[in-house]
């Protein structure tokens, strides 16, 4: 069965409070209303854009890990997961022990009334409370840079899983510096947005976990939400969605290494 426990957030003073505050105000509203169209969507082509890169990220993180983990043993935490959409994904593919956590009680009450297969807690994910090693895997996708202190997120994420954490997030190269945003906007939630390359993953996870202690499998790739969303209207419902596996092909195999997108994949030895 589901738990849900109501773990108040952890605020710092001043800045950061004001950020994290101004964060659960505005998801707490979002999420107190009908889930988000994309949370529920059956349309095939809705469901490969939100889907493929949590898909695509697991099943290489369990490919590396191989014999360690299944997804009958694998206990998961997803955080900074809203509705519990990746949850539910994870869910979807197999694994039996998820949970999702976010700063906003809405968010997880919403999640956990939608798919009863989850856990949910409520945390700040910069600072959870919860035991070294809580879980086999943390997961955060497009989480980390809502934070007042990414990084502190990322390292918390390194402090709860015992196996590896994964993390999908911008990636920092310069065509996303001149057409991406810099600053992210909702309502009175702003945040700076906070991209990624290996060489800096690689520094901050070395500095944290120590030496010879880690592997990291981190890779680039396209996938631009909006973008794809417009392929119906260009290609029509029935070409759509093989339009958009052709070009996201295409551009990986071709210039994977300049995507806009980051997965970090870090495997603990």
């Amino acid at each position: 069965m589901p738990f849900f426990k109501g773990i108040q957030p952890t605020m710092h003073k001043g800045a950061i409070m004001d950020h994290n505050q101004r964060q659960l105000t505005h998801h707490d509203e979002l999420f107190a209303k009908e889930p988000r169209s994309h949370i529920v969507s059956i349309d095939p082509v809705t469901r490969f854009i939100v889907n493929t890169r949590v898909e695509e990220s697991m099943t290489r993180f369990m490919h590396i890990v191989g014999p360690r983990l299944t997804k009958a043993s694998a206990k998961v935490l997803v955080a900074c997961a809203g509705e519990g959409l990746e949850g539910s994904i994870l869910c979807n593919m197999g694994y039996l022990d998820v949970t999702i956590s976010d700063l906003s009680p809405n968010g997880v009450k919403a999640a956990l009334e939608r798919d009863p297969r989850l856990h949910g807690l409520v945390l700040n994910a910069e600072h959870t409370g919860l035991p070294d090693n809580s879980f086999d895997v943390v997961l955060i996708q497009d989480g980390l840079h809502h934070l007042q202190q990414p990084v502190l997120g990322l390292t918390e994420m390194l402090r709860l899983a015992k196996v590896g954490v994964i993390f999908l997030e911008g990636h920092d190269t310069l065509i996303c510096r001149l057409s991406g945003t810099e600053w992210e906007i909702n309502g009175s939630a702003v945040n700076y947005v906070f991209r990624w390359t290996r060489r800096g993953l690689k520094q901050i996870v070395s500095s944290y976990l120590g030496p010879d202690s880690f592997e990291d499998y981190s890779y680039t790739f396209w996938h631009h939400n909006m973008v794809f969303a417009r392929f119906p209207g260009w290609f029509g419902n029935k070409l759509a969605l093989p339009a958009i596996r052709t070009v996201k092909w295409l551009l990986d195999r071709l210039l994977g290494r300049f995507g806009n997108s980051f997965c970090g994949l870090i495997v603990k030895k």
